[in-house]
């Protein structure tokens, strides 16, 4: 067989980032396999947030590797053998330099894969899961993502955790877990993504109300982390009472590039005094880079303006709201008008359409050429019905 030169097996390689098992044949090929496939293996290993997504077998041949670098002495001194498999011939790679992505579900796993879940003693399971952390946080310097969607907070008590967030990029966290004192106190700078939900999953209710009541203060704490690096910022996306967030960043995020603002506030929206807030400081704003938008029950005047403000490049809209208004069909029409004149680059656009409004859609098909699919709702019986229009069937 003709050697492939290694930039091209590269790139092979690369396109089954998402198939470990078919990374592990390649790995067995020869060395320079190998090389090139240990990597991506590994990068992309730890992408998913679930580590379920994986075979229990594979989970534990990679903890396996990673529980090499733990201090063995240490932990025989509480009793604890890892790793169960010792690797004893000198291993070819520094896995650790693979690490890109983190999760604490991850270490968890990693826990529970080796200390039985009937062993009576939690405080080793705790303090292995320490030690995972200290390691982790030392040792892979090249993690960009992290993913705090689960009430863990042990990585806290580690003393360069500082340090180990000034280098995370891509940040995902779930206001349910998170106390105002651990943005302030973490320092993050450098975000580039940001994903900030609230699940609703607790399903206690001391929890609950506490984190109720630290939700204002929280998201005070957000607005400023945002402010801090609005400049580095290309992807936003929230997912809670968007009301509760200051929008004072607005005029400084010109390097935005994919925006989400998903309204969660129980439909309670038109009453809030707090969307004149947001409109004031979105026309101080320009976002030259915005390709990609999504808005779900949010008012029309505030998905217009975001619209307007935008550079004309945006590629895909999806829009979801509620017909409660009574203006509504005055603000669907201004809606269209906006995507129309605004929108030329548009691929893919997402929203509903009122049916007096229908005859509209001609003028985005005319003034938006690069648009290839139209996904609109419609109003049928107090029910949404989703349909398609394609270009060639309008014209």
């Amino acid at each position: 067989m003709t050697k492939l030169i290694d930039d091209i097996l590269l790139l092979v390689l690369t396109e089954l980032r998402f198939d470990p098992a078919s990374l592990y044949s390649c790995i067995l090929v020869n060395r320079t396999w190998c090389c090139l496939a240990i990597p991506i293996l590994w990068k992309y290993f730890f992408y998913y947030y679930n580590p379920y997504a994986h075979k229990k077998e594979s989970r534990k041949k990679l903890y396996n590797v990673i529980f090499h670098f733990l201090p063995k002495d240490k932990l025989s001194e509480l009793n604890i053998n890892l790793p169960s498999n010792p690797i004893s011939n000198k291993l070819l790679f520094n896995y650790m330099d693979f690490f890109t992505h983190l999760s604490p579900i991850w270490i968890e796993d990693m826990v529970q894969l080796s200390i039985k879940t009937d062993s009576p003693s939690v405080y080793k399971k705790i303090l292995l899961e320490f030690e995972i952390y200290l390691l982790i946080f030392s040792k892979c310097k090249n993690i960009k993502y992290f993913d705090w969607i689960k009430n863990k907070w042990l990585f806290l008590l580690c003393p360069n955790v500082k340090e180990f967030f000034s280098g995370i990029h891509q940040l995902k966290i779930n206001v349910e877990y998170m106390a105002p004192e651990l943005l302030f106190s973490l320092g993050i700078i450098n975000i580039t993504d940001l994903e900030v939900i609230n699940s609703k999953d607790n399903d206690d209710l001391i929890s609950f109300i506490r984190m109720k009541n630290n939700l204002p203060l929280l998201c005070i704490q957000l607005s400023d982390m945002i402010s801090k690096n609005a400049i580095t910022l290309k992807k936003i996306i929230l997912r809670l009472t968007i009301t509760l967030i200051s929008p004072t960043f607005f005029p400084s995020l010109a390097n935005l590039q994919y925006l989400i603002l998903y309204n969660d506030d129980d439909g309670e929206f038109y009453n809030s005094i707090k969307w004149k807030e947001w409109e004031l400081y979105l026309r101080m704003s320009f976002f030259p880079n915005l390709q990609y938008l999504e808005t779900s029950y949010l008012p029309c005047n505030i998905e217009c303006l975001i619209i307007e403000r935008s550079g004309g490049k945006i590629l895909e809209i999806n829009i979801c709201r509620t017909l409660e208004s009574r203006d509504y069909p005055i603000e669907n029409e201004n809606l269209i008008r906006i995507v129309s004149n605004y929108c030329s680059k548009i691929i893919r656009l997402t929203m509903v359409i009122n049916p007096i409004n229908f005859n509209l859609v001609g003028n985005i098909f005319s003034n938006c050429v690069h648009l290839k699919k139209i996904y609109y709702m419609k109003e049928n019986n107090n029910m949404f019905d989703k349909d398609v229009l394609n270009r060639e069937q309008y014209v």
